[in-house]
């Protein structure tokens, strides 16, 4: 976005109105309010162009209709020092008026210095081409940047100097380019009058140029011998051609611009102006046709033109200017040289290599090398004959090769046509040398049609992959074979255009007989030949051929294929499908597979030949053609494997018959996928090593290794794998390797407790366990033994005496053997039992958390769970640690990892006496043993049972019986700071309590569950057991309750509402004040409440007359001061005539309700009355009576006691 201000309504773009943009592309004005010097300064600084000269508020001046219509910046704050206006403080205005006064006001800035646009051509100005650049007042030169101009921007630049629209963007490097101070990019949007307001300062490598409309192009045509001389051409813009240039418009400086020095002579040529400069310019010519480096000759010294990457039509110029067609190559020189042009950019209108837009400068650099069509050959090398072979194509001077890749039966045509050899072999029945010749590398050869010419045939595109050379055969090559056995017989010649191969014409003497036996590969003439009826002939060489395939450990069907031809022996570089059939078929080594070994043998003898042509009646790869290499090198001789060669083995550090499955194949023994090992082929295998039938219960194995082997199908009756179909055998890249186990699988082992590496050896097969006889064993059959039990090396062995165990009926000698199965052989032995001692000391063994988790080696290693999958061998684990038996074992995904391997038997004690080995593991083995359990409960003492093994808890399914119970409590030990098992930890595997009929403690009874839990959940209650209640539940419930209880408070307090009242206002006077009682507010209470009842009705059945009711009496209330209880109010005095009678009213108040209409009085003229009120208050716990109307609910009970006065 550039810098995001700008001086705009001027003629420069150092002073104007001041606009700023913001983040989201909208320019606007800024408001006076505010503005300072220090600003002013930040904006000429951030725009280069010099000192602030003025700055502030403008209502009249650089106004336009392209102003902004908004504020976007007010009380800007600068200190001077910033980089652009929008790092100084401001208030972000974004109204539409500045001034109160609703008059447009902005803000303008004038800066002392100026910036001036131009194009420098090669020192020249004003020319409308050169390289951009900008100067300003103080003499400072910024540059802009290649990469960022493109054609809007140029056409800019071009307007911006008068010089209409851009025509070219040059390449970098195209004129001279003065050093710049700083470079810039440009950002612009229509509003910017100049290009200098949308620049921003960034580093770059190159320097753009521009080449506007009206930049005049000159060129000198008609004189080859000086490129400086001819008429003087210049290029319409408007005719879009080249016109005569007039004598009157010749510039002083038109040969400089020409790059032909300064002083010129002009004449008239056929009514053209002819002007010759002072400089002698040529091309010269390729010191070979039509392909060579590029120079020119300038007054006599030669100098080449530089190469570049960024040069632009020079080869085409150069090859048109030389007669030689179009180009076809321009590359870089090997050898440094004086260069003269540099940066060659042709438009294609040149007269000459010389009027190409160029830097010219001397300068060391690497020439340019051109190569045009007419420089182009073509030809077939190491083939039969002049009309087959390998296709080779003149480049350059150098015959190449040609790439495979794309190539086509038009192509093959046009080169057959070109060599005058017929039309091409559709199929190429023949092999031939590679030859040394590099290939085409830079070139394509595609031919779009069969009338083409070869250079037309060449794209630039170079071949899509690297293939084998393309070898092509015409249809008038000729071919000579034997019809019989090798080296004699009837001799048949068959060319390529013909269906059947017919009998060579009659020899006529001993000379052209031997031509034929030489021609066939078979040595010199041995008898006389013999003519039949002059149409064919009968010859016997002296030489003979055979063929066979050898490798260094001398096995058969499978190895180098070797050539021996009159006593000399040699390889082969290609054999085809056909070939190797021919030669598996020979051999009685059955088909070949298709591929080749991965390995290759050191075949020690030289390759003699380059590869087999075999016609369809020849039957015996010896009677076939072997082409002969001709001054080739070979990398690898042909290989061929026969199925005959694929043996099985079984590799395993400890089992025979039993292991990871391997073929003997392609030279190496590689490893079978699992998934391929069906019961077919792996009962051939079996059988093959001579190990029984395959057993179908045999479990993968995971072992991750590459390269594995699948697509093998095997019949059922198959008794080696060399019988099954390896035709699809193929490699799967990286698989699971197979394992197998045969009826015959056996094993030799330790399995006492005392030492993984000492102690009686016993061996294990057929599922019997025997002791191994010590008879005939000495050190190096002991050597071989620790050997074999991963147990280092020999110390001692002895000869433990024979009980009535039945021996293992083999002994062993190992002089020569290389590992203890070698050493087996099938003798009854007659002494005791053999006890070795070696002296290995495994790596200890442990679980990481104790007595459960992850089994580690030395603390650190892992082992694999996929080998140890033996549930007696988890036990034996446990136990060796003193942790009790397994109680539960699983497997942990992980990434592939070196980790411990075991296979063990269930034989063994200790887990080092079964076989071991590392390598690639994705899932590493964890132990729970039965001391690594624990006990919890969802409560304290009590609730739901949980085991936790591993890292989680799991419940118990099913119920537990009392003893089970108390034997739980006993290891739960829950009064000792228990800590309750959470619900979210319990995961969903279950386990039950299932004890056998003698046990040492609980934790052997606990079994996981396999199957889904149908009964109730294990629950136990031991001492302590503390219920804990659901808060829930619980808040609920007691909340319902105190909602009711308050409900009926509530109701009670209404209903007797007015009857508290006056108690509650006595109650509050108790300290002594004065009240007045107004003497018909309990009549009218009362009647309220008795719903108008008369004063008979009152009055009825009472003793006291008028006085039953207190409240309507006339008289002053006296209240005594010398009651003893403050807390009671004080009522009239009774009179003298009822003294005899007592009343007694209970009287309930109910606070929080006020009274608005009952006020109190201070006399109710009653003096002759006096009541005593005893008032009981309950207020609730902790309350005092009294503290009235706040408190929730307070009831009082009063009763009063009237008396009657006498009068």
């Amino acid at each position: 976005m550039g810098l995001n201000v700008a001086l705009r309504g001027s003629d420069s773009p150092c002073k104007g109105r001041l606009e700023v943009r913001d983040d989201k592309g909208q320019w606007g004005l800024v408001c006076h309010f505010g503005w300072k010097r220090e600003n002013g300064q930040v904006v000429c600084k951030s725009l280069k162009c010099g000192d602030e000269v003025e700055s502030g508020i403008e209502m009249t001046r650089y106004r336009d209709l392209s102003q902004p219509k908004q504020y976007l910046m007010d009380q800007v704050d600068c200190i001077s020092n910033e980089m652009s206006l929008w790092n100084c403080g401001f208030d972000g205005a974004n109204k539409k008026v500045c001034k109160d006064d609703k008059q447009d006001s902005f803000i303008t800035v004038q800066c002392s210095g100026a910036v001036k646009l131009s194009l420098d051509l090669n020192g020249q100005s004003g020319k409308c081409a050169g390289v951009v650049q900008y100067k300003t007042s103080e003499g400072r030169i910024f540059g802009v940047c290649e990469s960022d101009l493109d054609d809007k921007k140029a056409d800019k630049i071009c307007q911006e100097l008068g010089c209409g629209n851009h025509r070219h963007i040059p390449k970098p490097g195209l004129f001279k380019v003065n050093q710049s101070d700083e470079n810039v990019v440009l950002n612009c949007d229509a509003k910017d009058q100049f290009s200098w307001q949308c620049m921003e300062s960034t580093k770059c490598a190159e320097r753009a140029s521009v080449i506007c409309n009206n930049y005049e192009r000159f060129r000198l045509r008609g004189d080859n011998n000086n490129l400086c001389s001819g008429i003087l051409e210049k290029y319409s813009v408007t005719n879009k051609a080249w016109v005569p240039v007039q004598k009157s418009d010749i510039t002083d400086d038109i040969c400089t611009q020409l790059n032909c020095g300064g002083n010129f002579t002009t004449d008239y040529k056929n009514n053209s102006l002819r002007l010759t400069c002072s400089a002698d310019v040529k091309l010269r010519n390729f010191t070979s046709t039509c392909f060579g480096t590029v120079s020119v000759s300038v007054n006599g010294f030669n100098y080449g033109v530089c190469y570049s990457k960024s040069n632009k039509g020079l080869g085409e110029q150069v090859c048109k200017e030389l007669g030689c067609g179009g180009v076809l190559s321009e590359e870089e020189g090997s050898v440094l040289t004086e260069g003269l042009l540099t940066n060659v950019e042709c438009l294609g209108d040149e007269t000459s290599l010389w009027h190409c837009l160029a830097k010219h400068e001397k300068k060391r650099c690497k020439p340019t090398t051109v190569i045009c069509a007419g420089s182009l050959d073509v030809r077939l090398s190491d083939g039969l004959g002049r009309c087959s072979g390998r296709v080779e194509l003149q480049w350059g001077g150098s015959w190449k090769s040609i790439n495979s890749n794309g190539w086509t039966n038009v192509n093959s045509d046009i080169v057959c046509t070109h060599l005058k050899c017929g039309t091409s072999v559709k199929k190429n029945p023949l092999s031939f040398t590679e030859g040394k010749q590099n290939q085409l590398e830079t070139r394509h050869f595609m031919c779009e049609s069969s009338s083409a010419k070869l250079h037309e045939c060449l794209k630039k595109e170079r071949p899509l992959s690297i293939l084998p050379n393309v070898q092509i055969v015409c249809q008038k090559e000729e071919l000579m074979f034997f019809e019989g056995d090798s080296c004699k017989g009837r001799v048949l010649v068959k060319s390529f255009n013909e269906t059947e191969a017919k009998a060579n014409r009659p020899v006529a003497n001993k000379t052209e007989a031997n031509d034929i036996c030489r021609a066939t590969q078979c040595g010199d003439v041995a008898h006389s030949f013999e003519i039949q009826n002059d149409t064919y002939v009968s010859v016997t060489c002296s030489g003979s051929v055979s063929v066979t395939l050898r490798n260094k450990n001398n096995e058969q069907c499978w190895g180098t294929v070797e050539v021996c031809q009159n006593g000399k022996c040699g390889g082969v570089c290609n054999i085809e499908k056909e070939d190797s059939e021919k030669i598996c078929n020979d051999l009685g080594c059955g088909k070949p597979i298709q591929s080749q070994l991965k390995n290759p043998t050191q075949y020690h003898g030289s390759v003699t030949h380059y590869s087999v042509h075999c016609l369809n009646e020849v039957k015996k790869i010896s009677m076939c053609r072997f082409i002969p290499i001709s001054g080739d090198y070979c990398q690898y001789p042909a290989q061929v494997i026969c199925t005959g060669s694929v043996k099985a083995k079984l590799e395993d550090p400890r089992d025979k018959c039993a292991g990871t499955v391997s073929l003997f194949y392609r030279g190496k023994l590689t490893p079978v996928c699992h998934d391929t090992l069906n019961a077919e082929l792996s009962n051939a295998i079996c059988r093959e090593l001579k190990c029984g039938e395959f057993i179908p219960t045999t479990v993968s194995r995971d072992e991750f290794q590459k390269a594995e082997l699948s697509k093998i199908k095997c019949q059922s009756d198959a008794k080696s794998v060399s019988e099954c179909n390896l035709e699809d055998i193929s490699d799967k890249g990286s698989c699971t390797a197979g394992y197998i186990k045969c009826t015959g699988w056996k094993r030799l082992l330790l399995y006492k407790k005392k030492d993984p590496c000492s102690g009686p050896v016993y061996a294990l097969s057929g599922g019997k366990t025997q002791p191994v006889s010590a008879q005939g064993w000495g050190k190096e059959e002991g050597q071989e033994m620790c050997k074999y039990l991963q147990c280092g090396s020999y110390i001692t062995h002895s000869n433990k005496t024979k009980g009535t165990v039945e021996l293992w009926n083999k002994t062993y000698t190992c002089s020569g053997k290389t590992n203890i199965w070698e050493c087996e052989r099938d003798n009854q032995p007659s002494q005791g039992q053999l006890n070795i001692k070696c002296d290995a000391k495994p790596p200890p063994i442990s679980l990481s958390k104790g007595c459960t988790g992850e089994v580690r080696i030395n603390k650190e290693e892992n082992v694999c769970s996929s080998h140890l999958d033996n549930h007696q061998m988890h036990s034996e684990l446990c136990d060796s640690l003193g942790c009790g038996k397994v109680f539960h074992s699983w497997s942990t995904e992980m990434q592939k990892k070196d980790c411990w391997h075991f296979s063990c038997t269930g034989k063994e004690t200790l887990l080092w006496q079964c076989g071991s080995t590392k390598g690639s593991c994705n899932k590493i083995l964890s132990v729970t043993c039965q001391k690594g359990m624990e006990f919890g409960s969802t409560e304290k003492c009590g609730g739901k049972l949980a085991v936790k093994y591993g890292d989680r808890w799991v419940y118990v399914c099913g119920a537990l019986n009392e003893a089970y119970k108390k034997e739980v409590c006993e290891v739960l030990n829950c009064t000792n700071g228990q800590k309750l098992v959470e619900i979210k930890d319990v995961a969903k595997e279950m386990v039950t309590i299932k004890c056998p009929g003698e046990y040492g403690n609980i934790s052997q009874c606990v079994q996981v569950l396999k199957e889904k839990c149908t009964e109730d959940l294990a629950q136990i209650k031991c001492e302590g057991y503390k219920k804990i209640e659901s808060p829930g539940n619980t808040g609920l419930i007691v909340g319902l309750s105190l909602g009711i209880l308050g409900l009926l408070i509530m109701v009670f307090m209404w209903m007797n509402r007015r009857r508290l009242l006056l108690v509650l206002r006595n109650y509050r006077n108790k300290n002594g004040k004065d009240i007045n009682i107004d003497r018909n507010e309990m009549k009218n209470m009362e009647k309220e409440d008795r719903g108008g009842e008369d004063a008979d009705d009152r009055s009825k059945g009472s003793s006291g007359t008028e006085y039953d009711d207190i409240e309507g009496q006339n008289s002053d209330i006296s209240l005594p001061q010398t009651h003893a209880d403050d807390d009671l109010p004080l009522l009239p005095k009774r009179p003298n005539n009822i003294l005899a009678d007592q009343d007694t009213y209970e009287v309930e108040i109910e606070n929080k309700e006020d009274y608005d209409d009952v006020m109190p009085v201070e006399n109710a003229g009653m003096a002759e009355t006096q009541a005593l009120v005893d008032v009981a208050v309950d207020a609730g716990t902790g309350s005092e009576a009294g503290t009235g109307v706040n408190a929730d609910a307070v009831v009082v009970t009063t009763e009063v006691e009237v008396h009657a006065e006498e009068e």
